[in-house]
């Protein structure tokens, strides 16, 4: 007899940046990498690169930040509304709020690791995030890209250029504001190519006085590493806005498999063994987000049964406005507090924080993106078990690294197009 999924997608992106090493624009013959930005057809390459010769590890990884980490992932999935479906990645707005803490005064800096990294200093959270982008570079198939974009009316920071280089592996360049529509295409273009099209115009106009705008982009192309099939018949969904009938993937396997009172989870790998996607079906009269809470740091205890899971073919695009959530997600202390360290010419007020996100799940595998911007203005208990998991109602699905156990993306589908 099938039984009905309530399903929670996490999945977390990461996009690879191309950089060199640290000379000066005008000190370097070779042409600029991925990273650079041209601004009104002049090219303007990064001042500043991180190598593996240079970056500044941990001496080993910091469990308690990955913790940190997947416990602000389990936050952002409950800041949204009872029936919501979309998809975002905990770890690219991570990122960004990890590097832009290196330019807050101590008493916001803290503010802001206190939601983000809870009992880690900004030391401790600099050589983690080091550490982490490392092992995340040296994968196939996620990649990650951050930059730094000043306003070349002002100074950056020279201590916090070096630290999001060094440990961020962040490019740093400038534009011209002057013309801001023309400034804001180039950012847009460059989050675009950094995440293979798939985010195209998360920024709309950015006023003339934007100081500073903070990039991370995220991208993942992962093959199943058993493909499914579309099955021939459609099946009825039951989605938090009504029934409807769609096309299915199904697969009988060896999954990872485990079951409480929380629901289902089955563990589906890509190849290479270093991703997994986490699929979550919430028990009756559980939530997505309370699964995933109660099921997120459970992964490595799941034993092999043979499963046949079925859930829907996906195609998700999100946008988000972390600072109307910030109430949600316990940020308004730390993005409303001072920001003297980004700019020489003294405090920055953040007045944009965006996540734009892409999910699509099929046959062969999974592609996701994402992207987020923030922007500173000036002034201012399981056991063995053999089932059937049919995600035929509201599910989960969640992506994460198998060594860090650090998730990329987070989706909730409770409806399907």
């Amino acid at each position: 007899m099938l039984k009905k999924i309530i399903a929670l997608t996490m999945a977390v992106l990461l996009a690879v940046l191309l950089i060199g090493c640290t000379e000066k624009p005008g000190n370097t013959d070779e042409p600029p990498k991925a990273g650079y930005i041209n601004n009104k057809g002049q090219t303007v390459a990064l001042s500043l690169h991180a190598t593996d010769e240079n970056i500044l590890y941990s001496t080993e990884y910091n469990k308690l930040y990955t913790e940190a980490n997947n416990g602000f992932a389990i936050t952002m999935a409950n800041a949204f509304d009872k029936g919501w479906t979309g998809v975002f990645s905990p770890l690219s707005l991570q990122i960004a709020l990890q590097i832009l803490a290196n330019g807050g005064d101590e008493e916001t800096a803290q503010e802001l690791l206190n939601t983000v990294c809870p009992g880690l200093t900004r030391e401790d959270v600099n050589a983690s995030a080091a550490n982490l982008i490392s092992k995340l570079l040296k994968s196939e198939g996620v990649t990650m890209n951050s930059a730094v974009v000043v306003n070349n009316a002002y100074q950056l920071s020279e201590k916090f250029a070096n630290t999001a280089a060094d440990y961020y592996r962040s490019s740093v360049g400038a534009l011209d504001f002057s013309n801001p529509a023309k400034a804001t295409k180039e950012i847009n273009k460059w989050i675009s190519e950094n995440t293979g099209g798939l985010i195209k115009e998360l920024l709309d106009t950015l006023p003339a006085n934007t100081a500073i705008v903070l990039l991370n982009t995220l991208l993942l192309k992962l093959n199943w590493e058993k493909p499914f099939v579309t099955m021939r018949e459609a099946t009825e969904f039951h989605g938090s806005k009504g029934d409807k009938m769609i096309s299915m993937l199904t697969a009988t396997n060896t999954y990872g498999y485990s079951k409480c009172e929380q629901g289902q989870l089955v563990i589906v790998p890509y190849e290479g063994g270093e991703y997994n996607m986490a699929v979550i079906l919430p028990a009756e009269g559980v939530s997505p987000a309370e699964a995933v809470a109660a099921m997120l740091g459970t992964f490595d205890d799941c034993q092999p049964a043979t499963i046949k899971l079925s859930m829907p073919h996906v195609e998700i695009n999100s946008k988000h406005d972390i600072l109307e959530m910030a109430a949600k997600l316990n940020l308004e202390a730390g993005l409303h507090g001072g920001y003297p360290g980004l700019i020489d010419e003294g405090n920055v007020e953040i007045t944009k924080v965006l996540q734009g996100a892409s999910l699509s799940v099929t046959e062969s595998g999974t592609t996701a993106a994402a992207a987020t911007a923030i922007v500173g203005t000036k002034n201012a208990g399981f056991s063995k078990v053999e089932a059937e998991v049919i995600c035929d109602r509201p599910y989960a699905m969640v992506i994460y690294n198998v060594e860090t156990s650090t998730v990329l993306f987070v989706s909730i589908v409770s409806d399907v197009d």
